[in-house]
């Protein structure tokens, strides 16, 4: 019995969707335009002017926002006159220090260290591209940013802060430090380019770059 196999080229040619998980050929897009799946009509890669350096300008935005935000307080509270600030780094500090050790070291990995890796693995990729070197390590970290991204949960905990805050309104003074907008700032622009960016238009920009 034979059985029919496609080859690595040709499964490159096609594209599956997200949400329905239906299978598409690729098609070349002109300006300005999105492929939609046939199937739930959800967007599946869209036509990108200048992907390479917007993309950059973007992630290094993202990189200088997300460290402004751990620099300094996130929120001073003055309740009856005893003042507390709370940075990103004293929320899972403070569980560690209570001892609740997983649950410090899970925020610390969603809130800290995953955001940061993100960024950092994402810059790298996109200089390596930008310079034309070592396409073996930027198809491994293609794999590892689109391992990592469904983990990306910063907006969630930008929304448990908002909700605490509406708490404490009527029982504490809350001052909003330069790490909360920068923090609001990181999150709007990490999830324009999470919408906007597919990884199969930073898939179609490696073979691009490298083939050229």
């Amino acid at each position: 019995m034979k059985t029919n196999s496609l080859s690595t080229t040709e499964l490159d040619k096609l594209v599956i969707c997200r949400k329905c998980a239906t299978l598409h050929k690729k098609t070349v897009l002109t300006r300005k335009t999105k492929a939609i799946c046939t199937t739930c009509h959800s967007t599946l890669y869209r036509k990108h002017e200048d992907l390479l350096n917007k993309s950059l300008a973007l992630s290094i935005t993202t990189l200088i926002f997300f460290i402004t935000a751990n620099l300094f307080p996130i929120v001073t509270i003055d309740l009856s006159g005893s003042i507390s600030d709370i940075s990103l780094t004293s929320v899972f500090l403070t569980m560690i220090e209570k001892q609740f050790y997983f649950a410090g070291l899970l925020c610390a990995f969603v809130i800290f260290l995953l955001p940061f890796l993100l960024i950092v693995n994402f810059i790298t990729l996109l200089l390596f591209m930008k310079f034309k070197i070592n396409e073996r390590a930027v198809k491994k970290m293609l794999v590892v940013l689109s391992t990592l991204l469904p983990w990306n949960m910063v907006e969630i905990f930008l929304i448990s802060i908002l909700v605490a805050m509406v708490k404490l309104i009527g029982y504490a003074e809350i001052h909003f430090g330069i790490s909360f907008w920068a923090l609001v700032l990181f999150v709007l622009i990490d999830m324009y380019m999470i919408k906007n960016i597919s990884m199969i238009a930073l898939w179609g920009l490696k073979e691009r770059v490298y083939e050229s």
